[in-house]
């Protein structure tokens, strides 16, 4: 497996950030349905024990992928242990955070909240991984920005408050900053750390983490549904997969504004499942969205 310096270094002339965007685009795509899986059981489930049985069933899967490998030794093998559990822990808590937002306040407006994860992202590129973010990489983030905010804004998310609501607020603004350092994790376990490697220890960092919480906030659901959110390891799986693809090809100033694609998935769902139109503002919002992801594909990678 190359690492992150090698695929640079034979990449970086006249390529642009296109599969990355790409790739970040699919990932987000899966995570979205993820996000909406409570509110579309409509079970009651809460979301710590929707998200450690999303772990279970995304540990399952690699248990039984790791029979395939040749070389089980060689691919578990990691240097940075402590770093996979730390990601794992990351991402988990803040999927938890969003989940719980979204259900304990209007979901308009714990979107709005958790949309700041990709701004967090670029400033934590430029802080801890010392990535360049140009000029044309900053305004297509704030056109994208703009875009996500338009689309929440259409659906009632700086008009709809009340003081209940400023609790799960600052749990979407944590959930917004632990998906950001997730991303940060993720950069910086790609660059030494098979595929393979990445996807098995952050089911099973999840899965153990997330036990006692998940079992402590248990409810009772129907068994077709424990069977459901079980089938989220894969779908996580699959998501995880796409974004570790993305940070390969791109830095992580530039995947993670791409997480403002969550609005165009939402809309997209809440007319499939929940019967939301889309409004003109709303559509407004998605062009901007797409506009802003657009220029972020065609910008020119940096040595």
């Amino acid at each position: 497996m190359p690492s992150i310096n090698n695929y640079q270094r034979t990449h970086v002339q006249g390529a642009s950030n296109l599969d990355g965007v790409l790739w970040a685009l699919a990932g987000m795509g899966l995570f979205s349905f993820i996000y909406i899986s409570g509110k579309l059981s409509g079970t009651g489930a809460s979301a710590l024990q929707i998200m450690w049985l999303r772990y279970v069933g995304g540990f399952s899967t690699m248990a039984l992928a790791l029979l395939t490998q040749r070389d089980i030794a060689r691919a578990l093998s990691t240097t940075q242990p402590v770093l996979h559990a730390c990601r794992a822990a990351a991402g988990g808590l803040g999927g938890v955070a969003a989940i719980f937002a979204a259900a304990h306040m209007p979901v308009a407006s714990a979107s709005a909240i958790g949309l700041m994860d990709g701004l967090l992202t670029v400033l934590l590129g430029v802080i801890v991984l010392r990535e360049h973010v140009s000029l044309r990489q900053w305004m297509a983030t704030i056109v994208s920005l703009a875009g996500a905010m338009t689309v929440v804004g259409s659906q009632g998310a700086f008009s709809v408050w009340d003081t209940g609501s400023a609790g799960p607020a600052l749990i979407a603004l944590l959930g917004a900053l632990l998906v950001a350092l997730e991303s940060i994790l993720i950069k910086t376990l790609v660059r030494a750390e098979s595929t393979f490697t990445v996807l098995f220890y952050v089911n099973f960092f999840g899965s153990l983490i997330l036990a006692w919480p998940g079992l402590a906030n248990w409810h009772e659901i129907p068994v077709q549904w424990l069977f459901a959110f079980l089938m989220l390891g894969p779908v996580a799986i699959g998501a995880q997969y796409c974004n570790i693809n993305a940070f390969r090809r791109a830095t992580a100033s530039v995947v993670g504004p791409i997480r403002y694609s969550w609005v165009v998935y939402g809309a997209a769902f809440g007319v499939l499942f929940f019967d939301e139109p889309i409004s003109l503002t709303t559509g407004v919002g998605i062009a901007s969205v797409l506009v802003g992801g657009g220029w972020l594909a065609t910008l020119k990678l940096k040595a």
